[in-house]
């Protein structure tokens, strides 16, 4: 195997591959490797449709022609996925000028720009085309799957021998994959590292929801990969059930949705689609407020099949098999986030690993850290720790590839998998470079020993202005971080009217919770009428109230005199303090507010025994604030041998 890395002076095509969203029929996925083939089917299905679709443009349409009947087919991304653009207030044309729309159909009738129905040449109405949108991800994971070669210079697709295979083997006209092409589709996915690792998460169990999958699929915690949590999900259907909420029910499965989870459910349905996978139901209960009768509601859970635990295992070169060789790309290494710079330390990381065996994390480091082109570092200024190499291989080992390291007190890591080439575009015009996040993350990443890392999304996603919508990734992150491995009991809440979560412990101590997330600092501006409300509402128990959340607490906990809050969020900025102080005064308890870096080195602190839960609480409401307040002192307790 050779991953090489190519110096791009000026700027290169930028094209996302692997992992898409919207990828869900693999019969369509065929059908754009036929177009590769000269005089198939498809091809003169494309031609048939041009002739009356197609823009009046001669030249355009004449250069595709030529295209598609010059061996071999040589076609770049506009080619196969332009569209006219969509005016304002308008249905999107009907008339196409590349080859894909012509072939790929949406779910809406085709419409003129008078909104009426269009007709074909026959007379006859028809399905307007795919989208530019999906049209790309479905040409992304061909690319990813091998199928389709993409040259990020020229921006040239073009089909591999996989993929002609494919192509040319028997078709139905319908859905339904013949055999043979499900026999190829399952060799092509046993080569996908995101498939065999959503087999590989689902070896050994009795069925796991996308939730549960989020937690061990991809490079779990990160931008894009960070799921919503399974208890968050559950604990708003059930409200939303219990009280015949029709509009909350469909909201929630609507926009709960993380990336991760559509990843996790279009990746599953293709799966089932090959016998790989089957899709189950898991059962919740709960009781229905207005008739007080048990009744219940399902979520998909996805279980491995014996077909699916054969092919993981030819996969992973079990018995006799050979062990498939992975294909990667550089753009599937992330997908959001700082993603030049993380995608490209995940590659220096596997052509090391590819070059040599049994390498420490600082070994590892030193050689990441050292690659150069046109005699200049890749990554000029920046240093990659040891603890950040070994945070990229657990995400490396999540998305299924295999990095395995031996027992000795220093880890020697090995790749035991066989990858196909692939290069490491540097462009001039795009260094990697590492971010404010990263660098913070860096600063945290070294004295968090028993801090799962994972919780280090925290720190990007408090910065995210948009994560201040109810039911947000930032508030269940930081409730799980809280009641999963800080010994509190409660319950991640979020919607209206309700606090982001609430926790309590056996010594009776009381918190609330609300997380904020600001790129430029939280100044608690407007809300503290909300935290008031909260703390009056537990301590009121006022059952003609809007929310009775407050009925999740245990009565035997003083609210009165042992209650406290807490404000998360990345900084603070403004008159906070004199907010804060006027929230304590006002509502008679003491509350405070949280960086999540404090969060997370005082859970170190915590973690490492070196903290009680009174301790915790105490630095969560105390006047540090500031990272010069807080972070001297924390760092060097937790230096201490």
């Amino acid at each position: 195997m050779t991953i090489s890395i190519n110096y791009y002076p000026s700027k290169t095509k930028r094209f996302s591959t692997g992992l898409g969203q919207d990828v869900g029929s693999l019969r369509s996925m065929i059908n754009i490797l036929c177009v590769f083939i000269v005089n198939s089917k498809i091809q003169t299905e494309i031609k048939e449709s041009f002739e009356w679709r197609f823009i009046d443009d001669d030249v355009l349409k004449e250069k595709l022609f030529n295209k598609l009947t010059t061996n071999p087919v040589t076609l770049t991304v506009d080619d196969l996925s332009a569209e006219q653009k969509k005016e304002p207030g308008k249905p999107a044309s009907w008339r196409i000028k590349s080859i894909l729309p012509a072939i790929l159909k949406g779910q809406k009738p085709a419409r003129n720009q008078d909104n009426t129905l269009a007709t074909d040449n026959k007379g006859e109405s028809f399905k307007s085309s795919m989208r530019q949108w999906p049209i790309r991800n479905f040409i992304g994971e061909a690319v990813g799957l091998g199928l389709l070669d993409w040259d990020r210079k020229t921006g040239n697709v073009t089909i591999t021998t996989i993929g002609k295979k494919l192509a040319n083997a028997p078709h139905n006209d319908d859905e339904e994959l013949t055999l043979k092409e499900t026999e190829i589709f399952q060799q092509t996915f046993i080569s996908y590292p995101y498939a065999v690792g959503f087999l590989k998460a689902l070896q050994g169990t009795k069925g796991l929801n996308k939730f549960q999958l989020g937690e061990r699929f991809g490079f779990a915690g990160e931008a894009g990969f960070t799921s919503f949590g399974e208890e968050l999900y559950i604990n708003g259907m059930i409200e939303a059930y219990e009280n015949n909420d029709q509009k909350l029910i469909s909201q929630i499965r609507s926009n709960w949705e993380s990336t991760s989870d559509k990843y996790i459910r279009g990746l599953a349905n293709v799966l089932k689609k090959l016998n790989l996978v089957n899709i189950d139901a898991q059962v919740i209960p709960y009781t229905n407020k207005q008739t007080n009768e048990k009744e219940e509601f399902a979520i998909p859970i996805y279980k491995i099949t014996g077909i699916g635990r054969q092919q993981l295992g030819i996969a992973l070169g079990k018995s006799s098999h050979s062990r498939s060789t992975k294909n990667v790309t550089w753009d599937m290494l992330a997908t959001k986030g700082n993603i030049t710079y993380i995608r490209t330390v995940r590659a220096l990381i596997l052509k090391a690993l590819s070059e040599s065996n049994k390498l420490t994390s600082i070994e590892l480091a030193d050689k990441v850290n050292n690659n150069r082109v046109n005699k200049n570092q890749v990554l000029d200024g920046i240093t990659v720790s040891p603890e950040e190499i070994e945070d990229h291989i657990a995400g490396l080992n999540g998305i299924g590839l295999q990095i395995d390291s031996d027992s000795s007190k220093v880890k020697k890591y090995t790749l035991v998998d066989r990858l196909a080439d692939f290069e490491i575009p540097i462009n001039a015009k795009d260094l990697p470079q590492k971010d404010q996040v990263q660098q913070q993350q860096d600063e945290l990443r070294p004295m968090l020993k028993n801090v799962d890392h994972r919780y280090l999304q925290l720190v990007e996603l408090a910065l995210d202005s948009d994560q201040n919508s109810e039911y947000s990734q930032f508030e269940q992150l930081t409730m799980e971080l809280v009641l999963k491995h800080l010994d509190f009991d409660g319950k991640p809440l979020g919607g209206s009217n309700k606090p982001d979560g609430i926790a309590w412990d056996n010594d009776g101590n009381f918190i609330i919770f609300d997380t904020k997330a600001y790129n430029k600092g939280y100044s608690l501006a407007g809300n503290t009428d909300k935290v008031k409300r909260y703390i009056d509402d537990v301590r009121d128990r006022d059952t003609s109230r809007t929310s009775t959340w407050w009925q999740l607490v245990p009565k035997s906990i003083d609210v009165h005199n042992l209650l406290r809050f807490v404000y998360v969020s990345g900084n603070f900025t403004g008159n906070y303090m004199k907010l804060l102080d006027s929230l304590r005064s006002w509502s008679n308890a003491q509350g405070g507010l949280a960086s999540v870096e404090k969060l997370l080195l005082t859970s170190e602190l915590y973690l490492r025994n070196m903290y009680s839960h009174q301790e915790l609480i105490d630095s969560w409401t105390d006047n540090n604030v500031k990272h010069d307040e807080y972070f001297l002192k924390i760092e060097k307790q937790l230096t201490i041998k």
